[in-house]
């Protein structure tokens, strides 16, 4: 699994947290403030055009160069 992947991952299981745990949580007189949902769509965009390319670039086969005699290589 590539970096992007696993960041893309994190961030999806946070925007998971936020949804169905709230964006802050209190307990007693301490209170915890999770990250903004808007940041972490911005995140999430982002480590997922990450993630593509680095697929996209995993999966492309190598160039082959042919060279002849005579004429010209391609």
């Amino acid at each position: 699994m590539s970096t992007a992947q696993q960041r893309l991952d994190e961030v999806r299981a946070a925007i998971r947290d936020i949804l169905n745990k709230g964006q802050s949580v209190r307990k007693g007189d301490r209170q915890v403030d999770r990250a903004q949902l808007a940041s972490l769509r911005v995140l999430e965009e982002q480590y997922a055009e990450q993630a593509a390319y680095e697929a996209a670039a995993t999966s492309k086969r190598p160039r082959q160069v042919r060279l002849y005699s005579r004429g010209k290589g391609i």
